[in-house]
C-alpha cells in the first residue's frame, strides 16, 4: 500500500504528488544548493513523522479521558477527571507543533521539487481522487505510448470495495476524445486478460478513467450487476462510472 509514511501522505494531500519513497534522500549527499534543500527536507520529514506519532498518542489519551468522563457522567451525572487540563493542553500543543511542521514540510518540498524534476518514465503513480490519499493510489505501467495498465493499491481496492488489490484491473488509453478505459483482470504477474474484456465510456481525464475501472469492478461484483455489460447500464449508472 502506498502512502503509509506520514510525510509522503501529507505531501500527496497538499500537492497531489505521489512519491513511492523519500526521493529527496538521493540528493542529501550532493554538495550544492540542491543538496542543502534535500537535507533540510529530509530533517523536516523526519520531524513531521515524529510529530504525527506524538499527536496520535496525545489524541489517544484524550479519547481515553473522554470515555472515562462519559462513563462517570452516566454513573453519577457528574464529572471528576484527574489531570484533564494537562491531557488537553498536551494535545493542543502537539496539534500546534504538527501544524507548524506540516507547513514547513510542504514549503521545503516545493523548494526541493522546483529544482528536481521527477520524470514519469514507464511507471507513474496517481491519486484516484485529487489531493485525497484516503481513496488510494493507482500504479500506471506503460504498455504502449498512449496506453497505461492500471493497478490499484490495497487502500484503493478497499475504498472502492473491489477484490483486486495490486492486480491489473484494465487499461486506459489517451485518445482525441479523452481517456478510454477498458476493464479486464489479469493473473498475478501477467498482462494478458484472464476473462471478459469490458470497454467503458470515455472519460475527461486520466484520474476519472482510472476511477471508472474501479467503479465498474465494484458494480460487477455487486448484486445490481445482473450479468449486464457496460452498454446495458442505465444513464445514471453510466454517469457514475465516468464521474
Amino acid at each position: 500500500m502506498f502512502l503509509t509514511d506520514p510525510a509522503l501522505r501529507r505531501i500527496a494531500a497538499d500537492t497531489n504528488d505521489v512519491l513511492p519513497e523519500h526521493l529527496w534522500r538521493h540528493d542529501t549527499a550532493t554538495p550544492d544548493p540542491l543538496g542543502d534543500l534535500a537535507r533540510i527536507l529530509h530533517k523536516t520529514a523526519r520531524d513531521f513523522t515524529d510529530s504525527t506519532t506524538g499527536l496520535d498518542e496525545a489524541l489517544a489519551r484524550v479519547g481515553v479521558l473522554a470515555e472515562t468522563a462519559r462513563q462517570g457522567l452516566a454513573a453519577r451525572a457528574d464529572l471528576h477527571i484527574a489531570a484533564y487540563h494537562q491531557t488537553l493542553t498536551e494535545a493542543l500543543i502537539a496539534r500546534e507543533r504538527h501544524n507548524v511542521l506540516g507547513a514547513a514540510l510542504i514549503t521545503c518540498y516545493h523548494a526541493w521539487r522546483n529544482h528536481r524534476p521527477i520524470g514519469d518514465g514507464d511507471e507513474r503513480y496517481l491519486l484516484l481522487r485529487r489531493c485525497d490519499p484516503s481513496r488510494g493510489v493507482a500504479t500506471l505501467r506503460r504498455s504502449d505510448p498512449r496506453t497505461w495498465l492500471v493497478v490499484p493499491d490495497a487502500e484503493a481496492a478497499g475504498a472502492f470495495n473491489i477484490p483486486y488489490p495490486d492486480r491489473v484491473i484494465g487499461e486506459v488509453t489517451e485518445t482525441e476524445h479523452g481517456w478510454t478505459p477498458t476493464a479486464y483482470i489479469t493473473r498475478p504477474h501477467h498482462q494478458a486478460p484472464l476473462a471478459t474484456v469490458y470497454p467503458l465510456p470515455a472519460c475527461g481525464d486520466l484520474a476519472s478513467a482510472c476511477r471508472s475501472l474501479l467503479r465498474w469492478w465494484h458494480l460487477r461484483h455487486s448484486d445490481t450487476w445482473r450479468n449486464r455489460t457496460p452498454n446495458q447500464l442505465d444513464p445514471a449508472e453510466l454517469a457514475h462510472l465516468t464521474s
